[in-house]
């Protein structure tokens, strides 16, 4: 459970992250300015939501499978 909920933490937290560089890119480009580095870690953040999500699906399985497990003795 411990595991989940620290999962949960990183999911916001990169979503907050994600929406923060997507500002900053539009920001940049609204000014004419190369945004290519920029891009690089927002894309590089997206990779890490996705894996923190395929990590949360994941742990919500095992927890579903425990409680289906406990509630079947």
């Amino acid at each position: 459970m411990v595991e989940l909920l620290e999962t949960e933490r990183r999911v916001a937290e990169s979503n907050a992250l994600i929406e923060r560089q997507r500002w900053l890119i539009e920001q940049l480009g609204h000014n004419g300015r190369d945004f290519t580095s920029e891009q690089i870690v927002f894309d590089s953040l997206l990779v890490s939501l996705s894996l923190y999500l395929q990590e949360r699906h994941r742990l919500r399985s095992m927890e579903r499978a425990k409680t289906a497990d406990a509630n079947a003795a």
